[in-house]
């Protein structure tokens, strides 16, 4: 009778003790370690999402949702989540790095994916887009910056007004331009007139101490340039064609 008493008795133990075990081992988490490279208010970003978790035990605590309480954050990447005993969680994350700002108060990620971001990132180039997605505009701008990047520039804007037409602010990377130059692509056929605007670069407009306001490459096989005003006088306008061969003018779009 016993035997058969204790035999009984013995799962309720067992369980007794592994609950026990259990409580003892699931000691409250009294600190989160964040590794990443991270600025001191993604830190902070990162603490703030985590604090609700700070009353729970380390056993208690799904790793799952720990890492789901990061990903709100638009920016974070790559989050893996472990324990570290006895009172610890180790949380390593990645920072999405933003390659350009999206209007007044959003950045684009190099996925072409939008996100806020807690700090500010000065120098990126700014998009003000009017029609297409993010990814779209991605394309746009690499495509353009593998064509200007040839002559020494650098975009500092790109925008689409409501027609689907593009242009895009240059600078000199190193310093020398005197300001920046609009160039005005149009909606079609960006390849042929970022070319065209690139081989005027190299050809006359680095060459000459004129300050240019913009250049029109919307022509069919030219480009009209407008200088900056003179003190005293109007600005210039001119158009220049076909500069592989003559360097010659058309006013044909």
């Amino acid at each position: 009778m016993f035997n058969r008493i204790m035999l009984l008795l013995l799962p309720v133990v067992l369980a007794a003790a592994g609950y026990g075990a259990w409580r003892l081992l699931d000691s409250p988490l009294q600190r989160f370690v964040v590794r990443g490279d991270l600025s001191a208010m993604e830190q902070s970003s990162v603490h703030t999402r985590l604090a609700a978790l700070h009353s729970r035990g380390i056993l208690s605590t799904d790793l799952a949702d720990v890492a789901d309480a990061l990903r709100a954050l638009p920016w974070a990447r790559a989050i893996s989540v472990r324990r570290q005993w006895p009172d610890a969680m180790v949380i390593t994350l990645q920072r999405a790095q933003p390659i350009a700002r999206w209007g007044e108060a959003r950045y684009l990620s190099a996925a072409g994916e939008l996100m806020t971001l807690p700090d500010e990132y000065l120098g990126l180039p700014r998009f003000d887009v009017a029609v297409e997605n993010p990814l779209k505009t991605l394309g746009v701008y690499r495509l353009l910056d593998q064509i200007l990047v040839r002559a020494g520039l650098r975009i500092s804007r790109l925008a689409q007004n409501q027609q689907g037409e593009w242009q895009v602010d240059v600078k000199a990377y190193d310093g020398t331009a005197t300001g920046t130059v609009t160039v005005l692509l149009g909606g079609e056929r960006l390849n042929e007139r970022a070319h065209r605007f690139l081989l005027l670069q190299r050809q006359v407009l680095a060459a000459t101490d004129e300050s240019v306001a913009y250049v029109d490459a919307r022509y069919a096989s030219g480009l009209a340039v407008r200088y900056q005003p003179r003190p005293g006088g109007a600005g210039d306008a001119g158009l220049a064609a076909n500069l592989s061969n003559t360097g010659g003018a058309s006013d044909g779009r």
